[in-house]
């Protein structure tokens, strides 16, 4: 199996064999709602949203489209301009690819406006079985199956993850970056509470290919999110998502959307403390 992330896109492909999966995360439709409520003005966000997301589809081809959570932006309400905004990114989408959502903790209803031969797969995730290996799929905000400890990778969103870097004029600007990191140790002790010690305690040659999991955190789809800016000095957790504190984020890897490596999170959040 390969993994490749597409350049200057917030967008991976898994290839093997004729086997092409594109993963995005967070596209958030009906943002746009949001913003005008702040008395902010977008013009044409999800219109342009959409047509990104059907150009990425068009371009890459893939064989198969899985969305990590958060195809929609409300939490509580499903207004009748972002159930026709969906409709529209899935019936176009549709047309081209099978869909699977992983459903995140912004989408509740989703069952009210998805086409009949679209996939939901429940927010405790997926996993997908290569040849060569097995990759976890999850929104980010619920607890996995064990189901994970069979697997090698890891692919999430949930948080946007952002750095803040400074501009030419002396501001600091926020840009998407992707992730890569691993567990740390405390992971055990959590996947002990989630799934049962005594899962865990039958899985003891699962532990070590846990600890040697390969983790990628996705960039929001969507750009204008407020998202989580890495580098902060005093970085805050993200609220609701359980499985963030069992991550080793100061040795995590960042990487630019061009794919351009900043190096290790530990020495970025140096750097913007000095």
């Amino acid at each position: 199996m390969h993994l490749e992330l597409i350049k200057n896109e917030p967008a991976l492909l898994l290839q093997e064999g004729s086997r092409r999966i594109l993963v995005v995360a967070d596209l958030h439709i009906g943002y746009e709602r949001t913003l005008f409520k702040q008395d902010q003005y977008s013009s044409n966000l999800t219109s342009r949203i959409i047509q990104h997301f059907d150009n990425l589809v068009s371009t890459t081809k893939p064989s198969e489209v899985i969305i990590l959570g958060d195809l929609k932006h409300s939490i509580r309400e499903f207004s009748r301009q972002e159930f026709h905004e969906v409709a529209q990114l899935l019936h176009r989408t549709q047309q081209q690819s099978p869909i699977t959502i992983i459903r995140g903790n912004h989408d509740a209803d989703l069952e009210l406006v998805v086409p009949d031969n679209t996939t939901i797969i429940p927010s405790s995730g997926l996993r997908i079985k290569f040849r060569s290996q097995h990759v976890y799929l999850l929104h980010g905000h619920a607890q996995p199956t064990s189901e994970i400890l069979t697997c090698d990778s890891l692919l999430m969103g949930h948080i946007h993850p952002t750095l803040a870097r400074p501009t030419l004029q002396g501001r600091m600007r926020t840009h998407q970056v992707w992730v890569r990191t691993k567990w740390q140790p405390t992971i055990l002790d959590a996947i002990e509470s989630w799934i049962g010690k005594e899962v865990v305690t039958n899985e003891q040659e699962r532990i070590q290919q846990l600890l040697n999991m390969k983790i990628l955190i996705l960039p929001a789809f969507l750009d204008l999110l407020q998202g989580h800016v890495l580098n902060r000095t005093k970085p805050k957790e993200p609220a609701g998502t359980p499985i963030f504190r069992y991550l080793s984020m100061r040795e995590a890897e960042i990487f630019m959307l061009d794919q351009t490596p900043l190096g290790k999170l530990s020495q970025l959040r140096q750097q913007n403390s000095c």
